[in-house]
């Protein structure tokens, strides 16, 4: 994601909440972190959109959203940020703080 126009728009125009995977290419947990983001799309489906943006690439989003490590997941609904978790996860873990946060995702 390069620009951060076209991140702010489709922040703000997504009917569904959104996941960002803030990565770097040489972060172990980072490249352990994208299998669990599969499995969260399968389980979720049409239910949660994951953009994936890499850190190192594009420093004014890591300044404009304060992203200090890898990995960063940020989670956005109606345009505002809901929550920040740094580290590696699973899948459950994400989807179980997704659905408490986003009451509204369809089971």
């Amino acid at each position: 994601m390069e620009n951060k126009n076209a991140f702010d728009d489709i922040i703000r125009e997504s009917k569904v909440p959104v996941l960002v995977d803030v990565f770097s290419d040489s972060c172990g947990p980072c490249i352990a972190l994208k299998p669990q983001l599969e499995m969260l799309k399968q389980r979720l489906g049409e239910h949660i959109r994951i953009l994936k943006v890499n850190g190192p690439h594009n420093m004014r989003f890591m300044q404009a959203h304060r992203v200090e490590a890898f990995p960063t997941l940020m989670l956005f609904n109606g345009g505002r940020k809901i929550w920040t978790h740094i580290g590696y996860t699973q899948a459950k873990e994400l989807e179980v703080k997704i659905r408490q946060s986003v009451p509204d995702i369809a089971s």
